[in-house]
């Protein structure tokens, strides 16, 4: 076995160590490839077949309109924990996307409400596609969890993972601003390239898109990662960490479906945004050449990146706003501790995802109707002590338990202020369901809220 010591620094040790490995069939983690200095990466690639992080890519399609695929950095041999990795970033992806489809779609103003949605999961409206962004995000989970590892509930953060992620996370309003970025991270991997457009129509969307971003792109999409997703699990029997593996043929086809409902479904449905071609623009023409303060902009002028945090640069400052923000956090952690729960503990699973949707689908998204039209978003400002906070399961449960309660008082200091379709029954009905089940689990443990 090599040693760092052994690889050397001379160019030509480097090079004859890379040549080695590239005979033998090793596979190289990153950190090995960063001993061949920035000089030699050119030579790394051409030697080894490694993906290496080009540093000078992030203006391309841009300049040039191409859009070359992703290359991803490998941190482990093992493909196991190499598998376990990327699907971890995965998870943040999805969620990520998920968070920023659902500020977008809810900055949606009512006459265009057929282009925001209502809730079901399809690729024709902006919730819709959340809502998948969310199935996606289940099954990343799930297939963490048949591997022995942890859920993965948070999202993109800084420092962030510049070879995976397509863009720097922002909540804003719908615009053909952040719509471009959207159809960017959907995009198929050749899509985007000027030298395979087929009309001139194409070369007319190319360069708009390229208009928009201003430069602001990776050389990588969403589809790319899952790509190396699924050529990924077909090592995954090389590795000896576990003595059983799931159904890897099963997975693929599952991967592979998420990966052509986001390249075609998603990708085709932000293009006909972009491209004001969606039946849910009506009869406006050239909609995104109206000004945002044209009553006919079909989204809200809305802050990007608030927080419901006070003291936070973005802190939304009028009190009531600010609760009734707070209120929407809230629910929001409440149904990602409640998902968490459902990954970790597959046999209450089903009622505790029922709960989730519910709180997703009622206050929560009741909450994000009603704050855009005071001026605000649902923050979705991130949970400081994650959503796992217990040490089992039902010790997370009992920590929801509290966050209801939570809710449940402030829902009533704020009730003059709710939208009149805000569910306050969901709070009883949900603190009924979790009492019932820590009761189950501890043999009769006392419950707190009656």
């Amino acid at each position: 076995m090599l040693t760092v010591n052994q690889v050397g620094t001379e160019a030509t040790t480097r090079r004859a160590f890379l040549r080695s490995t590239a005979k033998n069939s090793l596979v190289l983690p990153g950190a090995y490839l960063l001993l061949t200095g920035q000089g030699e990466r050119q030579t790394a690639r051409a030697e080894t077949g490694m993906p290496l992080r080009d540093t000078e890519t992030g203006n391309r399609l841009a300049k040039t309109g191409s859009s070359d695929p992703a290359t991803l950095v490998r941190n482990f041999a093992d493909p196991y924990l190499e598998m376990l990795r990327l699907l971890r970033e995965a998870a943040e992806v999805e969620h990520a996307l998920m968070v920023q489809y659902l500020y977008a779609a809810f900055s949606v103003k009512p006459p265009y409400q057929d282009l925001a949605g209502f809730g079901d999961p399809n690729a024709h409206d902006l919730i819709g596609v959340a809502v998948q962004e969310m199935q996606h995000l289940g099954a990343v989970n799930r297939l963490l969890a048949e591997l022995g590892a942890a859920p993965q509930l948070g999202r993109q953060d800084f420092p962030y993972e510049p070879d995976i992620y397509p863009f720097a996370f922002d909540l804003e309003p719908l615009s053909r601003t952040s719509l471009a970025k959207y159809v960017y991270a959907e995009a198929p991997e050749d899509a985007l390239r000027m030298d395979r457009a087929r009309s001139e129509a194409d070369v007319v969307f190319l360069h708009d898109l390229n208009a928009a971003l201003g430069g602001n792109v990776r050389m990588n999409h969403v589809g790319s990662l899952y790509g190396t997703i699924i050529e990924l699990l077909r090592e995954l029997p090389k590795s000896k960490a576990l003595a059983r593996w799931p159904d890897l043929d099963a997975w693929t086809e599952k991967l592979e479906r998420i990966k052509d409902e986001g390249e075609a479904d998603h990708y085709e449905f932000f293009k006909s945004l972009f491209l004001a071609q969606h039946d849910g623009f009506g009869s406006v023409s050239q909609i995104w050449n109206l000004s945002v303060d044209d009553p006919a902009y079909p989204s809200y002028t809305l802050p990007a990146n608030p927080s419901g945090f006070v003291g936070h640069d973005n802190q939304i400052l009028d009190p009531t706003t600010l609760a009734l923000a707070q209120l929407s956090n809230l629910h929001y952690w409440i149904v990602l501790c409640l998902l968490d729960v459902s990954y970790r503990d597959p046999e209450r699973a089903d009622e505790v995802l029922q709960l989730a949707r519910a709180h997703m689908l009622g206050p929560l998204q009741v909450l994000a109707r009603h704050l855009p039209t005071r001026g605000a978003g649902v923050p979705f400002d991130p949970l400081s002590m994650g959503y796992s906070p217990g040490r089992t399961p039902q010790d997370t449960l009992r920590i929801v338990r509290q966050m209801i309660g939570e809710a449940d008082h402030l829902a009533h200091l704020l009730s003059i202020n709710l939208p009149t379709d805000y569910p306050l029954d969901v709070h009883s009905e949900t603190l009924a369901t979790l009492n019932s089940q820590i009761h189950a689990s501890a043999g009769g443990e006392a419950t707190l809220f009656r």
